[in-house]
């Protein structure tokens, strides 16, 4: 085999390579991200339910289904924005407002919330990194207390 074949054969194997192990390793840190996700999203089944179907106290919601959720579909930035910061209470048919979650995760851990909810419940097939919560926090950092539905609709 001459020299040119087997360099272009042999860059062409390390191309091929690199390639597979870009995706197995993406798909590697989405499943860890799953994993970690499911786990530390235990503290929003205590308002979303375990099943993520919310939960109903005296005829009014604590907070809505993951399912019925059109925020879980939508662009993630919107989502970041309420688990960072809040929900205002708007509505009658609820029993109050979420709190921010800004002090109680850090990067890692909210962008496997997210992976984990929008992929569960949202319909998506997404990985969210901790990178772009880390910029989601630092866009939102001046935005104070909780988000307005309008805010997220508009």
């Amino acid at each position: 085999m001459n020299h040119f074949l087997l360099s272009t054969l042999t860059v062409g194997l390390l191309l091929l390579l690199f390639a597979v192990g870009d995706s197995y390793a993406s798909e590697r840190e989405k499943t860890s991200a799953m994993r970690l996700g499911r786990m530390k999203a235990m503290s929003c089944a205590g308002c979303h339910g375990m099943d993520g179907k919310g939960i109903e106290r005296n005829g009014k919601w604590v907070a809505p289904a993951y399912s019925e959720s059109a925020i879980l579909r939508d662009d993630p930035e919107k989502l970041a924005l309420i688990i960072l910061k809040g929900i205002r209470k708007e509505s009658e048919h609820y029993s109050g407002a979420m709190g921010g979650m800004e002090t109680v995760y850090d990067d890692r851990s909210l962008a496997a919330v997210m992976t984990w909810v929008r992929n569960q419940y949202g319909g998506q097939d997404d990985h969210i990194t901790a990178d772009q919560v880390a910029e989601w926090r630092k866009k939102f950092s001046d935005h104070q207390g909780p988000v307005a539905l309008g805010e997220i609709t508009e």
